[in-house]
């Protein structure tokens, strides 16, 4: 018996020895695999971003990793198209713990040194799991800094970053404490969580929110913007066969004023139902290759903005039949927009209105010819139910809300009520109707 039990305690102590040694080996795996479905997934949606690895030296108990992160177009503000990391790690026993530096980077330590006097201001630690997972912690003290006799003061930032096996699913948590440059620009704390799984190489689902205490500009010579109690919640969900997606996003605003007009109590709900998945991530594929190739060419005119309105153009152009093709899939039976809940405090009263638009069958793009020659041909393709209320003391003394603009209107788009501009818009029977009133296209 007592063999057994010396046997079973020395099994115990090699296996708890070798966890370290086999962690090493987890994240090393969990590493390269990381970097190769990042560098897969950057080929198939076209962006600049690639990861390498530049030195893997995985001993017993500790790893040192120097890695980068390289985009082809260069990171905004940074005259560099590579950020070098570098880990240092220690082999635990149930993960691997591991603390990661800019020290690579000459352009950082030059910034640190020169603005911040060698105080660098980041902490980055991660965490790599027995199950492939991955976590990373990333902190940053507040700092100021001088440029051209103006100080900016940032705040401090805590964000909480995990990622699954594969990279299938992110959940994060952060709060940024905001920036100020005297009385001229004050933002104040920024909160925002996801919680996402990977439905495609470019569309997650899951949950995003984002809020903002305060946001102040008043540089003296534009009109001045206040901002508080900004908050924004967006959820994205696909269909059980993953064949559609909607995407319900809800908006509040406590306050903003607008050039000394406050307005108040800002907040609606917006839905995009039954979107067809493939032509979504068609359509973004489409438009991150055409702001990518708008923005080389951007770079070859030495940076002058004035062509890439131009350059975006001549993509679109260059696209159009990819895009009708991502237009015709999503022009399906129930794609459908929905508003509820919209309500505006102003001064002279509230607004509130809502909207339901959904499609009764499929429509091609060519429609939109027929309808021209047949406007009335349109009703017959979708659903709608629209309302919308404006106080009178703010559009009032406009005449072509009230009036009818063509024959085939009994009155304006809006009818008084009371003291308020009234719109009450459907379409029933495939016929459209304003205010009770049916309205004729074909005249």
């Amino acid at each position: 018996m007592k063999k057994l039990l010396i046997v079973l305690i020395c099994l115990v102590v090699v296996c708890a020895a070798g966890l370290p040694v086999a962690n090493g080996i987890i994240m090393e795996r969990t590493i390269k695999s990381a970097v190769e479905d990042n560098n897969n997934t950057a080929a198939k949606v076209g962006t600049g971003f690639r990861m390498k690895i530049l030195e893997y030296d995985r001993g017993l108990f500790s790893s040192r990793i120097k890695w980068s992160i390289e985009n082809t177009d260069g990171f905004p503000g940074i005259n560099t198209t590579q950020l070098v990391l570098l880990d240092q790690a220690t082999h635990g026993f149930f993960s691997v713990n591991s603390q990661t530096s800019l020290e690579e980077n000459p352009w950082y330590i030059e910034w640190v040194n020169t603005h911040l006097n060698g105080k660098n201001p980041l902490s980055i630690q991660n965490r790599f799991f027995l199950s492939g997972s991955m976590g990373s912690t990333i902190h940053m003290n507040a700092f100021s800094m001088e440029d051209k006799g103006k100080v900016l003061d940032v705040h401090a930032l805590d964000l909480e970053v995990s990622t699954g096996k594969g990279l299938e699913t992110l959940v994060s948590n952060g709060r940024w404490e905001g920036l100020s440059q005297g009385n001229n620009f004050v933002m104040g704390a920024v909160t925002f969580t996801s919680d996402l799984y990977r439905l495609t190489d470019m569309i997650w689902t899951g949950k995003n929110t984002f809020s903002l205490e305060q946001l102040n500009a008043n540089d003296g010579k534009s009109d001045p913007v206040d901002l508080s109690g900004l908050t924004i919640n967006v959820e994205t969900s696909a269909s059980e066969d993953k064949k559609s997606i909607t995407m319900i996003m809800d908006f509040y605003m406590n306050r903003i004023e607008l050039g000394g007009k406050p307005l108040s109590g800002w907040s609606a709900t917006f839905k995009l139902k039954q979107m067809d998945t493939a032509s979504v991530e068609q359509g973004m594929l489409l438009y991150s290759d055409m702001m990518t190739q708008a923005g080389q060419r951007l770079e070859k005119t030495a940076g002058n903005p004035g062509y890439f309105q131009k350059n975006l153009k001549d993509e679109m152009l260059r696209n159009t039949p990819q895009l009708m093709s991502a237009l015709n899939g999503l022009l399906k039976k129930d794609l459908g927009i929905e508003i509820t809940g919209l309500n505006i405090e102003l001064p002279e009263g509230t607004v509130t209105g809502g909207l339901d638009l959904r499609l009764k069958k499929n429509m091609d793009p060519s429609n939109f010819f027929i309808f021209a020659m047949q406007p009335d041909m349109i009703f017959s393709f979708f659903d709608l139910d629209a309302q919308l209320s404006l106080p009178y003391a703010l559009a009032g003394g406009i005449p072509n809300l009230t009036e009818p603009l063509f024959p085939g209107m009994a009155t304006g788009f809006f009818v008084i009520k009371d003291d308020f501009l009234s719109l009450d818009m459907h379409v029933k029977e495939d016929k459209l109707f304003l205010n009770g009133q049916q309205v004729v296209l074909n005249q």
